[in-house]
């Protein structure tokens, strides 16, 4: 979208609602919409970041027209509970995302004669050469350890012996979005918390943590989608609304918040985003009429792993109050980095084309997963790299036993940030939401819910999570054998290419 055509969107909503159905917001991005296909395997996280309105506003009637004879007609009866959305009837501009050239598979271009066809190298090539386009070329990792050294024992030292699964990632691209909405303390709060120096540090470090990220090259699926949700009877600063479109990749909607039909075009967009895979969290999910503003983002990841485990069989589990047969995946005999801390065992399985890595924790015997996460070592293992080169770890002949699990948890965030420094955006009289309001009215973030999913099993990984916040190492070959066996509870986290935590969670039971 022209920066212009943005701009008359969203300082005149109170007059008329503007259609732009599909609208690109830059020319050079390929559209989104023809990567909906079948999803072996995803992470989904989702940010719906929703600014309340004190006291509560009356929405004045009005006219919503389209803005071509293109667009989309607007349902005739919109209170009409078996009436479909129609997005475009709300949306002002649509994200696309760079285009990956596909993943050049060698046994795709294996002969007959079993020579490998001289076109391959070409087609890796290029592959490589649209990757490499994408990714930051500087490092962009810097601050992240210790962003992740805080929330990391917040989000999961209160467990209270259940699974929990969080996505500090997506929480960092969150917070990164909802500072570009604040000023002053409110903001600075959050800048301190991301280990930012200032707000154009933290945009440029979010849009490389975003292209960091993407991978969309028919193996790996990683694709982080944001939106932000406007109401159309408030008047919003175009140079926030064209910052969170062009550096977060944000579609922009504007709609009556807490109508149906809004409602349902919001779950929509989720769903696809999503590749359904949350639909049972997102179908309760809605505006509430007080909404002002909403930020949703997802984070969408697939992939199989390296090599598939070798084998499943049956085996007991021991959860801190019962001893459950379940379903084990298994690989025997195989040269393997092992990590071992002072309180725990360690060692990881690989995906695909070097595009991360599970990592799994199993705390010595008597003690537990939430006693690790007091420990240094732990943390910072968990949180990148550095931690784990820093942990006693050598080359062995690992046999590795997880049990096939698939763990969720939904937690209230707002006392954790408060933990965490972030205090003055709950404050209606400190809140300071300035950058994206033209209204003077007070505005607050209200709650911060965090649900999270993750599911293993033979062939590779599936996750999905979301946030609402409403305002709301050649070597000799190895010797020494290690058995690593999961029958506990125990601590994971999975990895992005370069070793930060996209997922961390606690199975406790499976």
């Amino acid at each position: 979208m022209k920066p212009d055509d943005l701009y008359n969107a969203v300082t005149d909503l109170r007059d008329e609602q503007i259609l732009e159905g599909e609208k690109r917001l830059r020319p050079n991005r390929t559209a989104y919409a023809r990567r909906l296909g079948a999803i072996a395997a995803m992470l989904a996280v989702l940010l719906l970041a929703s600014v309340f309105l004190m006291p509560k506003l009356t929405r004045p009637q009005t006219t919503t027209e389209s803005a071509s004879p293109s667009a989309d007609p607007v349902l005739e009866n919109p209170t009409d509970p078996l009436a479909l959305p129609n997005p475009s009837a709300f949306r002002l501009a649509t994200a696309s995302y760079p285009q990956m050239v596909a993943f050049a598979n060698e046994k795709d271009y294996l002969r007959q004669d079993g020579t490998i066809d001289p076109s391959y190298d070409a087609a890796y090539k290029a592959w490589a050469d649209s990757r490499s386009e994408i990714r930051p070329t500087s490092d962009y990792s810097q601050g992240l350890d210790v962003y992740f050294h805080a929330v990391l024992p917040v989000l999961l030292g209160e467990t209270d012996a259940k699974n929990c699964v969080v996505s500090p990632m997506n929480l960092y691209l969150a917070l990164a979005m909802l500072a570009e909405t604040t000023a002053g303390e409110s903001r600075q709060e959050i800048l301190d918390l991301l280990h930012a120096a200032d707000l154009k540090t933290l945009r440029t470090q979010a849009n490389a943590v975003w292209r960091a990220n993407y991978n969309d090259d028919g193996v790996i699926t990683s694709i982080l989608a944001s939106s932000l949700w406007l109401r159309d009877d408030q008047r919003y600063r175009e140079d926030t609304v064209q910052t969170l479109a062009d550096d977060y990749y944000a579609s922009v909607f504007s709609g009556p918040m807490g109508e149906q039909e809004y409602d349902a075009t919001l779950r929509d967009w989720m769903n696809e985003q999503t590749g359904e895979l949350l639909e049972d969290q997102i179908a309760g999910i809605a505006f509430d009429p007080n909404t002002v503003m909403s930020l949703v983002t997802t984070v969408r990841y697939n992939a199989p792993w390296q090599d598939p485990f070798e084998k499943t069989e049956e085996r007991s589990f021991y959860t801190p109050t019962q001893e459950l047969t379940t379903t084990f995946l298994t690989d025997s005999d195989f040269d393997m980095t092992c990590y071992f801390g002072e309180h725990f065992t360690a060692a990881a399985k690989p995906v695909k084309i070097g595009a991360g890595k599970m990592y799994f924790l199993l705390p010595h015997e008597g003690v537990t997963p939430e006693e690790l996460l007091t420990q240094e070592e732990t943390i910072s293992f968990l949180s990148g790299e550095a931690g784990r080169s820093q942990t006693s770890h050598r080359e062995v002949i690992l046999t590795l036993s997880v049990p096939q699990f698939d763990v969720s948890s939904q937690l209230a965030l707002e006392d954790s940030l408060k933990k965490l420094g972030i205090e003055k955006v709950f404050d209606p009289a400190q809140a300071d939401f300035s950058p994206l309001m033209k209204e003077s009215a007070p505005t607050y973030l209200s709650e911060v819910t965090h649900g999270a999913r993750v599911q293993i099993d033979q062939e590779g990984i599936q996750a999905a999570a979301y946030t609402m916040l409403g305002v709301y190492g050649a070597a000799e070959p190895p010797q020494e054998r290690v058995n690593l066996i999961l029958d506990r509870p125990f601590l994971f986290v999975h990895t992005n290419s370069d070793g930060l935590p996209l997922f961390v969670g606690i199975v406790n039971e499976t």
